[in-house]
């Protein structure tokens, strides 16, 4: 059984708080993974609340380098003895900015600060984190609706198109699993790179942020991909916006995605 556990994301549920950021817990055969660490410590409380012993966690995985996804490092570093391993694409650790107001929007600790407190595993290829789940390292931006403009930028105000931003694939007999944590690649450029990387072509579930934000020509561009790839499931979360919504809804009935749902997936 696969078993992802939401700690935070946009929403939440019950006595569980929610912040703008994401940060899911994977397990599968007594292992756990993080996948993002969300926007502060929310995802210590909810993880008490969840009764769920983040101390167990011995494996970080970081989409991208924006602090709605790694602010909560901050609280999960070790300092000496045993540090947890941190695996992330190597340019997570560039200055981002946003366009305009060129706030900063980046990690809250350097390459350096990461060092001390992580095992440090940066790689721009794909790799398997262990048996059937891998980190998808760089992916190509190959279809012509994803991931043509940029609402980011670097120190120097040059476009940031994020290439950075990463997933997971999780393989099951019947199909892949997709994890996201913005989509700033294109979530169907994700899961081609998925396919090629896992040789599956059955999908059972793509979810995550897909930072859609309109029912517009490339939310409808996505959802006409799913259907044609045959994505079984879709469960858009964080930064994916109503309008959007909306349109998955149409094909999915996908409910929202809050902080203190589990979703359980045969393996």
């Amino acid at each position: 059984m696969i078993t992802i556990n939401i700690l935070n994301d946009n929403r939440p549920s019950g006595n569980l708080g929610s912040e703008h950021g994401l940060s899911w817990l994977i397990e599968k055969d007594g292992e756990r993974i993080l996948f993002d660490t969300g926007p502060s410590d929310i995802i210590l409380r909810n993880a008490r609340k969840m009764n769920i012993d983040l101390e167990d966690v011995n494996t970080i995985v970081l989409s991208h380098g924006h602090y709605d996804h790694g602010n909560g490092l901050i609280h999960l570093g070790r300092e000496g003895g045993k540090k947890r391993k941190l695996i992330c694409h190597p340019e997570v650790f560039t200055g981002k900015y946003h366009k305009g107001n060129h706030v900063y929007i980046g990690l809250p600790l350097s390459r350096g600060e990461v060092v001390s407190r992580f095992e440090l595993l940066e790689t721009r290829e794909p790799l398997q984190v262990m048996e059937d789940i891998f980190f998808l390292g760089e992916i190509p931006r190959l279809n012509d609706f994803e991931s043509k403009k940029t609402s980011f930028e670097k120190k120097d105000g040059a476009d940031d198109f994020m290439p950075d931003d990463s997933g997971i694939a999780i393989r099951t007999l019947k199909g892949l699993i997709i994890i996201t944590g913005c989509g700033h690649a294109g979530i169907c450029n994700t899961i081609a790179h998925a396919v090629k990387i896992t040789g599956e072509n059955r999908i059972v579930a793509a979810m995550g942020g897909f930072h859609l934000k309109e029912d517009d020509r490339q939310t409808k561009g996505v959802v006409d991909c799913f259907i044609r790839m045959g994505v079984e499931n879709a469960f858009p979360s964080h930064c994916t916006e109503l309008p959007a919504l909306a349109r998955f809804y149409a094909y999915y009935k996908n409910n929202f995605v809050r902080s203190g749902d589990v979703y359980r997936f045969e393996d």
